[in-house]
């Protein structure tokens, strides 16, 4: 099969950092090709290479034959790269952002000549119901990842790159983008896909090619390979699964969170619920399904909810998110790089921003006090403690949700709210971050989170809570639910409406 890129000897260093490491990577025409391994292992390092941001300190790249001038951006027909930070610019529309960068796109940008195409490629990833002169401000994340993608497809580029493309995707979402690919696929486009649901990589693609600390470890036909096998390659070890759920003796029967006719108007509502201590709930729905916005609202930030809650037995009045603060709730949002953390500062500030009042005696910052809060969750969380000191632009996107979990906890929460608490957070670093939680919740905390990854939420709940169009669809212990129970539920609703 004929070679579309090649890719030989790239190495790039970061300082102490070795990202690359003489790498050799190869596509074929016509082919879909998974790239995997942790964060830091080197694979978005190759992107930004082959994208031409990034200039390597040696090796060269060879595209339909010919050489590419390293450190200048490829012809957009030849490649094409959707970035796992989103590049969306807020105060345009959507048709602007679906357009932005396109050669076809001159001088005199007439709007109308590009309409129909843009309609057609927002269609085909599911955002028919997004008008083209929408503000990209007003989109969801996963509308904004959505648009993203159909610009990316919109360059009809031979080969079209992408960074953990599904990451803020529900499944329903996530069989749209596949049927879009799988189409480009037939007519003689070759995909690379990152990603770290190891079932997408299965289901999608033909060949897979591992990476760990930026070296090549292989590349296999996927069919010959199974997820024990690609897991061990990608991180150097088995990954010990499981243990995540509380035995019937050691929950605790009693209510830390009581919701009573919940509603927000136009998202979801009425919900009566509750949650007890030492729980993990998941709160799972489609895009749109008021799920996220449900669990928003228990952080706060929706303060014109209505209906009454009550956590441990004492009424609470939610006007905003210092309001949960203050009653001993703490919310992780699932933004980490616009919301969760602040990149440009240390990691030891980032942890200990929310609770500078605890370690501030007589009103001045106590640094030997922070720094042994910092440390102390730090090594709770598996983040080095000697890189405190650094931004946390400088960690891999597993360790930076680490640090925005750790900024949470921090706080001493009755009530953690997590948002998607594992999104684009490779395998390894997930099993760390499960660890951590499961031990949290048996310190009688009460996790409540909202996913759209499947497998997490069958791996990491004591109750599933599916929601659709605004409605509670079940209840369930997660004993007595499988992932198909879920997925129907938030596909089609209730019983009787699906019918």
């Amino acid at each position: 099969m004929t070679s579309v890129l090649v890719a030989t000897g790239l190495s790039k260093r970061y300082g102490a950092t070795q990202a690359l490491e003489d790498v050799g990577f190869e596509l074929r025409a016509g082919e879909v090709h998974g790239l995997c391994g942790e964060n830091g292992a080197g694979k978005s390092t190759l992107v930004k290479i082959l994208g031409g941001y990034v200039v390597p300190d040696s090796g060269q790249i060879v595209v339909a034959g010919e050489p590419v001038k390293l450190g200048h951006r490829p012809d957009p027909s030849l490649i094409s790269i959707v970035h796992q930070e989103l590049s969306i610019v807020p105060h345009l529309s959507v048709l602007d952002n679906v357009m932005m960068g396109a050669p076809e796109v001159g001088a005199l940008y007439l709007r109308s000549r590009f309409r129909t195409a843009v309609r057609g490629h927002l269609d085909a990833v599911g955002l028919a119901h997004v008008d083209v002169d929408r503000l990209a401000s007003t989109l969801s994340l996963a509308e904004q990842q959505l648009v993203e993608i159909a610009r990316g497809i919109g360059r009809g580029a031979r080969v079209l790159l992408l960074d953990e493309p599904t990451a803020t995707l529900s499944d329903a979402e996530i069989a749209n983008v596949f049927k879009v690919l799988r189409s480009l696929k037939s007519e003689g486009a070759t995909i690379v896909i990152i990603s770290h649901r190891l079932d997408e990589i299965f289901a999608l693609t033909d060949r897979v090619t591992v990476f760990r600390s930026g070296r090549h470890v292989f590349t296999r036909d996927t069919c010959e390979l199974d997820a024990p096998e690609l897991v061990r390659a990608m991180i150097g070890r088995d990954v010990v699964r499981g243990g995540m759920h509380a035995t019937t003796a050691e929950r605790q029967p009693v209510t830390r969170l009581q919701a009573r006719d919940w509603t927000l108007s136009g998202e979801f509502g009425p919900f009566n619920l509750s949650f007890g201590a030492r729980e993990t709930v998941a709160v799972v729905g489609q895009l749109g399904s008021g799920a996220d916005s449900f669990l928003e609202s228990l952080a706060g930030l929706h303060p014109t909810t209505r209906g009454s809650l009550t956590i441990d037995g004492q009424a609470l009045r939610l006007r905003g998110i210092k309001d949960a603060y203050r009653a001993g709730i703490a919310y992780v949002a699932e933004d980490r790089a616009g919301k969760g953390v602040f990149l440009d500062a240390a990691i030891e500030v980032n942890i200990t921003s929310q609770i500078l009042d605890r370690v501030s005696p007589r009103g001045l910052i106590s640094r030997s006090a922070a720094h042994e809060r910092a440390l102390t969750l730090a090594q709770e969380f598996q983040i080095d403690p000697r890189r405190l000191p650094h931004d946390v632009s400088t960690l891999s996107g597993g360790n930076q949700q680490k640090v925005s979990l750790a900024k949470a906890a921090a706080l001493g929460p009755r009530l953690l709210l997590l948002n998607e608490p594992t999104r684009g957070v490779d395998v390894g670093a997930r099993s760390e971050i499960y660890g951590r939680l499961h031990a949290m919740t048996q310190q009688g905390m009460t996790i409540v989170f909202y996913s759209t990854d499947l497998e997490e939420v069958m791996e990491v709940a004591d109750r599933v809570i599916t929601i659709y169009r605004g409605g509670l669809v079940s209840d369930r212990p997660r004993a007595a639910i499988t992932a198909d129970d879920v997925l129907h539920d938030i596909l089609h609703g209730p019983e009787k409406e699906a019918a």
